[in-house]
């Protein structure tokens, strides 16, 4: 995707720069093709063309550790590009000409 087609295609959260942020990071990429992550220093612009998902299973498995979601998430995301859903089993921005996606679905490990 060129910038021209990134910054009209592209979605998904901003990011506070922190090393939670470079979790949710390795999430989103292990899930959808063609992320683009612009490290503006304080912050991290990360954006997927069209739909962006992020499941909880996947965060909490890049982060080792339980998460908690809504909430974990929201602690570091300072903005986001597109619309956005979440629940507790996680996020999905998308582009607001495009369908409204399935929401993640439910893990079968949830605590």
């Amino acid at each position: 995707m060129n910038p021209a087609e990134r910054a009209r295609l592209g979605v998904g959260p901003v990011l506070h720069s922190t090393p939670f942020a470079a979790v949710v990071v390795a999430a989103i990429e292990g899930e959808n093709d063609d992320v683009v992550v612009q490290d503006e220093g304080a912050y991290l612009r990360v954006q997927a063309p069209r739909v962006c998902r992020l499941s909880r299973s996947a965060l909490a498995a890049a982060a080792g550790h339980e998460v908690h979601l809504p909430g974990d998430l929201e602690v570091i995301m300072s903005s986001f590009t597109g619309l956005i859903q979440l629940s507790e089993f996680g996020a999905v921005w998308w582009l607001a000409t495009e369908p409204v996606p399935d929401p993640p679905a439910p893990n079968a490990e949830r605590p």
